[in-house]
């Protein structure tokens, strides 16, 4: 039962640029007239001083109480992609009563989702929705199970996304499935509508590959001069320095802010290299704390910082704020409810598991995961199989137990982040579906 409760998994992608009003701001420059030069030389930003700080560990940097429940909100986006986000976020965080504490004489509605838009060709889906007390219109990218098959090189981006910089490149399934979704909804139109209309903030947010997305989305949109917000959960490395250093330029500071939650393993897929590296500003976020429910530690100078890598667990894939499918209930972790958004997307995944993958090239791959994905996805023959590879390296619940066995074993590609999730649970002494883990 244990096995074929951990056979399957994949995380997501969420994109948004936003911000809690209340947190101080960080302007994005696209006026930059030499893209090249900024992509060659690294910068960062440093956060200006906050009247109170709950950091701790190497990276010991202040960060405002604005600033952190900001990136909060839109950690909570991303898991909440996974579920009825439509239903949980007005009851659960986005609420009436939080418009009206921020903005008394607010008439607006505190949640509206104007948008839908997927799965595309490559099964990338996300939502624009408009959120008040954030003062923001934001983008969320749901993640996609089996990505470590989609092509794993480095592609270049510079004439791709008329960034003017010739030597920056980043993950060509990522930038696929973000072209996908930007040709999809014309150009962002609607999402460009509603802030020219409300006047508020464009903010972008996703989750495992959905981070992935939103960080391609955000270097596209930032420089063009439209999204000031940048954020990702739990993503594996997407740019090369080139890229990141252009990215950096952009969303200095809390204006871009990459997470990792405990010990998550998705982040580690892609290995640092010539052509991967993380952006910053890294954010590590663990435990728990009484007021948001976890403590963090700011990794701002150095994207190679472990504090802020990712470690070793998968199933700290599954939360990050809240548990996966929620909306901020509960703040602890709660396996019950992260199992049932797994059974679906497992379900969701096998019906189309052969439609769209394209397998890198072992000849011309630039790179390769942790988990030797590339390799094991040389093969067309494979792709049934290569798909039960988990999306984030987590494992999950399969449909049921026969399905599992039948069609769930993950590849050779994931095996070592199978065992990572297995190992995790069966130490946490996970032995039914039912069982509770507390954080």
């Amino acid at each position: 039962m244990l096995r074929s409760f951990l056979t399957s998994v994949a995380l997501l992608a969420v994109a948004v640029c936003a911000q809690d009003t209340t947190a101080s701001t960080t302007s994005t420059d696209s006026t930059v007239s030499d893209a090249q030069s900024i992509a060659s030389t690294a910068t960062s930003t440093s956060l200006a001083s906050a009247s109170s700080s709950t950091s701790t560990g190497a990276s010991d940097t202040t960060v405002s109480d604005s600033q952190y429940w900001h990136e909060r909100y839109h950690g909570i986006l991303s898991m909440a992609i996974y579920g009825d986000y439509a239903t949980l976020c007005p009851q659960q965080t986005f609420t009436q009563a939080g418009l009206l504490k921020s903005f008394p004489d607010s008439t607006a509605e505190p949640w509206t989702v104007v948008e839908e838009w997927g799965p595309t060709a490559s099964g990338l889906e996300g939502i624009t929705v408009v959120i008040p007390e954030m003062d923001k219109v934001v983008m969320v990218f749901k993640g996609i199970y089996g990505w470590e098959q989609f092509n794993m090189t480095a592609t270049p981006i510079g004439d791709t996304l008329n960034l003017g910089c010739a030597n920056c490149t980043a993950h060509a399934g990522a930038v696929t499935s973000y072209l996908e979704a930007k040709e999809a909804t014309n150009d962002w139109a609607i999402m460009k509508q509603y802030v020219e209309s409300t006047g508020a903030q464009w903010s972008i947010t996703g989750h495992a590959f959905g981070g992935m997305v939103a960080q391609v989305a955000a270097l596209d949109l930032g420089w063009r001069g439209l999204c000031h917000w940048s954020h990702s959960h739990g993503a594996p490395r997407v740019f090369n320095p080139a890229s990141a250093n252009l990215y950096n330029s952009l969303f200095g500071g809390e204006a871009g802010q990459r997470t990792v939650a405990n010990e998550d393993s998705v982040p580690t897929i892609i290995p640092e290299s010539d052509d991967y590296t993380f952006t910053l500003e890294g954010f590590h976020i663990f435990g728990t704390n009484a007021t948001y429910g976890m403590s963090y530690t700011v990794c701002q100078d150095d994207p190679t910082d472990p504090e802020c890598a990712g470690g070793n667990v998968a199933t700290d894939s599954l939360f990050y704020y809240t548990p996966i499918g929620q909306c901020g209930s509960p703040n602890v972790k709660n396996w019950t409810q992260e199992a049932a958004v797994q059974r679906t997307l497992s379900s969701e995944f096998y019906a189309t598991a052969t439609s769209t993958y394209v397998a890198p090239s072992t000849s011309t791959s630039t790179t390769s995961t942790s988990s030797s994905a590339s390799s094991s996805a040389s093969s067309a023959g494979e792709t049934t199989t290569a798909a039960s590879s988990v999306e984030g390296g987590a494992s999950a619940a399969a449909a049921d137990a026969s399905s599992a066995e039948a069609s769930s074993t993950p590849a050779s590609g994931a095996t070592s982040i199978y065992k990572a999730g297995l190992n995790a649970m069966v130490a946490l002494g996970v032995v039914s579906v039912g069982l509770m883990v507390l954080a």
